[in-house]
């Protein structure tokens, strides 16, 4: 094993942060940086966090109840969104995940009345990924956002009261939701999501 010191090990973990596309939990920050425990790597995150809070940066080290993530502040965000790369998931995916957001809770049955078969896919996607769960009802199940949606999009995403009740056969997608305020982006997957509720067809 190759020895590393403090700062080599606070730099491998920078790193990380900087490539992954999502938050990092303390475990996996851990493993990366191969340091002795949770402990450890708690304390190195505080010294990058308060790190990038003194100096001038466009960037930010945040921890969220799901892990700890590097993103441009909310000031610089519109100049850049530009540049983002593509989202972790394919645009189906964002569609149905918007569907969930929107409707919830909702069941599966009707989810894939209006996202088609390939939401099976979807769904297991976004399940393994922690955004949405699921419970029993019957011969089908529930679904509903969780924890880890919320820090992404922010807590008022999708309460908005509808200005209109779906018509029976009519998808919800002809609806056009209030978006959340740019106060309430946590990512840029948050842009993409509201882009795709605001369409009112595919």
């Amino acid at each position: 094993m190759i020895f590393m010191d403090r700062l080599e090990k606070e730099k491998i973990m920078e790193a990380a942060l900087f490539m992954s596309p999502k938050p990092l939990t303390l475990d996996e920050l851990n493993t990366i940086a191969q340091t002795q425990s949770r402990l450890e790597t708690k304390a190195m995150m505080n010294e990058l966090m308060n790190f990038y809070n003194s100096r001038k940066s466009a960037l930010e080290i945040v921890e969220l109840p799901v892990g700890y993530q590097m993103r441009v502040k909310e000031d610089y965000e519109d100049h850049v969104q530009q540049f983002a790369q593509n989202s972790m998931f394919s645009r189906g995916v964002m569609k149905t995940l918007a569907f969930i957001a929107y409707k919830q809770p909702v069941n599966q049955s009707l989810v894939v009345k209006y996202r088609n078969n390939k939401a099976y896919d979807h769904l297991k996607l976004l399940l393994d990924e922690g955004f949405i769960k699921k419970e029993p009802k019957g011969r089908t199940f529930v679904l509903t956002t969780t924890t880890k949606f919320i820090e992404y999009f922010g807590k008022d995403f999708g309460k908005a009261k509808k200005k209109a009740e779906v018509n029976k056969g009519v998808s919800s997608e002809n609806i056009t939701p209030v978006a959340p305020s740019s106060s309430d982006i946590k990512s840029k997957m948050n842009s993409e999501v509201n882009a795709i509720m605001e369409q009112k067809s595919e």
